[in-house]
């Protein structure tokens, strides 16, 4: 037991209470009944409670003598109360949230006759070692909830200690995170807005101390019932773009709301007719497209169009993009018998063309029904038999297409004259073999009647006066059958027999009119 009279209590009112016109009682005691008027604690723990009896007063025992005192419970986190006697009790735990430091707190008390007495608290206050923890509240709402869009959860209600900060992740619009510093709790409250999508919204509540150490509890709002309204448009400044056929756009930005994301992105779709290669990639709400437009593009105006699915709606966004092409000139020579004098019934000399830029060869003007045209990298070669009826010169014509529809084109003369021939082999209507070299390309009939053909770079065309029956057999030299064709109603046909092993070949050729025979070289 302390005891402390009135001259300690005029000494002080010397230097404080006099100086604020307060006058000393002469007569008040106090006496310490427990615990220290100073002490050291640390934040966050209970201090020694101090109990102190006021003697002297003047004042009914029932009479609380208190004039004014330190706000115990908001500074301190302290309770204080008066008890019979009159007795005064500071208790409870020094605020966890108080920073280390010396405090001072007083109780000032008055007699009957208007003059105080002063009692001094000083609390020494020791920064604890915090430990970081974060933990569910079970006496909050769960942490994984099911709630109908625009309506309230059950507030969610985490406890913490030794945080410096902390944040709350994926939360559905309408929920709110908030701290309460001197209960140390974070909470989750409010209600989710009618209009998000439906789904389920995996929140991340996360804390960190001062040496950035992290702890952090996660769960579920799974939300029915959304209205959420799908959205998307075209973000970038460049609604339209200028780009060279093979070369890069600039990439293209949409920006989207309430779309459901996946790693294949399934709930957008990709359309437009620009062609090419491209990518697109999600960050945030922004969708970006990126790539190479097709070397092959024509010139013109295409678009790059996104679709967005959605739960209630889907929306689409459009970008522009104009494609040129550099100029290319598409050429067309010939490089291989420009002009040839044949007799009616030839197999002519193999044309060939030199192709620049080009495709879809047409070839017009040729004299007779049966040709055929190979078209093998850069070169289309022609080949054919003249018809029987055919006379004088004939320029034939090549026709290609360029990438931006242009046309080009060469001629080759073919000069037929009754008594001309420049075919190598000519068949017989026996089986008897042509006695042509392994270096012979081409072969034809003369006759004046019935079947017609030609050969050249492993093609062989045949041709009929009339439409019939046609039949074309192949066989190797020792008399094996390695080929057989039918065909019914055709007035001109080519077989291409490049897919046979290199060597000499028999073919036998047969109408309902006549049989032809003629020894080929596969090359």
């Amino acid at each position: 037991m302390k005891k402390l009279v009135s001259l300690a209590i005029v000494l002080f009112f010397a230097a404080t209470v006099f100086a604020e016109e307060y006058v000393a009682s002469q007569k008040i005691t106090q006496q310490v009944l427990s615990g220290e008027l100073a002490q050291t604690v640390y934040a966050g723990d209970d201090i020694e409670p101090v109990k102190i009896l006021y003697e002297n007063t003047g004042l009914d025992e029932n009479s609380v003598p208190e004039y004014s005192s330190t706000n115990f419970l908001e500074n301190f986190g302290l309770s204080k109360r008066w008890t019979m006697g009159p007795v005064c009790e500071i208790a409870g735990e020094m605020r966890s949230d108080i920073a280390a430091g010396t405090y001072k707190a007083y109780i000032l008390v008055q007699d009957d006759e208007g003059k105080f007495a002063k009692t001094e608290f000083e609390f020494t206050v020791l920064e604890k070692e915090k430990t970081l923890s974060l933990k569910w509240n079970e006496g909050s709402g769960n942490v994984n909830q099911t709630v109908t869009a625009g309506t309230s959860i059950t507030p969610i209600v985490f406890d913490y200690e030794g945080i410096t900060r902390y944040s709350v992740s994926e939360l559905p619009l309408g929920l709110t995170k908030t701290l309460d510093s001197k209960k140390q709790k974070i909470m989750i409250v409010g209600s989710v807005n009618s209009d998000v999508m439906s789904g389920d919204y995996e929140y991340k509540v996360t804390v960190w101390n001062e040496k950035n150490d992290e702890k952090s509890v996660s769960g579920t709002i799974a939300v029915v019932g959304g209205q959420a309204r799908t959205s998307i448009k075209l973000f970038s400044d460049n609604t339209s773009q200028e780009v060279l056929a093979g070369n890069e756009i600039e990439p293209v930005v949409f920006q989207f709301a309430n779309v459901r994301l996946d790693e294949s992105l399934s709930s957008f779709k990709f359309e437009g007719s620009l062609k090419g290669s491209f990518a697109y990639s999600v960050e945030g709400s922004k969708l970006t497209c990126s790539g190479t437009v097709d070397e092959n593009s024509k010139g013109g105006l295409y678009t790059i169009r996104i679709i967005a699915i959605g739960e209630n709606n889907n929306d689409t966004a459009f970008a522009n993009v104009e494609v040129t092409r550099e100029s290319v000139e598409t050429k067309v020579t010939v490089v291989q018998n420009e002009s040839q004098t044949l007799s009616p019934g030839d197999s002519i000399k193999p044309i060939v063309f030199q192709v620049e830029n080009g495709s879809n060869p047409e070839l017009t003007n040729f004299p007779g029904d049966g040709y055929g045209l190979a078209k093998n990298g850069g070169t289309v070669t022609v080949t054919g038999v003249v018809g029987e009826n055919a006379r004088g010169p004939y320029e034939v014509v090549l026709t290609v297409t360029g990438a931006d529809n242009n046309k080009a084109s060469a001629k080759a003369t073919i000069n037929v004259v009754i008594g001309s021939s420049s075919s190598s082999i000519a068949s017989s209507s026996s089986s008897e073999a042509s006695s042509s070299s392994e270096q012979t390309t081409g072969i034809a009939t003369v006759a004046k009647s019935g079947v017609k053909f030609g050969y050249a770079n492993n093609v062989l065309t045949v041709a009929m006066p009339n439409s019939a029956m046609l039949r074309v057999q192949v066989f190797d030299m020792m008399g094996h059958l390695v080929e057989s064709f039918a065909e019914t109603e055709a007035s001109s046909k080519s077989f291409n027999l490049a897919h046979l092993t290199k060597g000499n070949y028999v073919v036998r050729i047969e109408s309902a009119r006549s049989v032809r025979t003629a020894r080929i070289l596969v090359k």
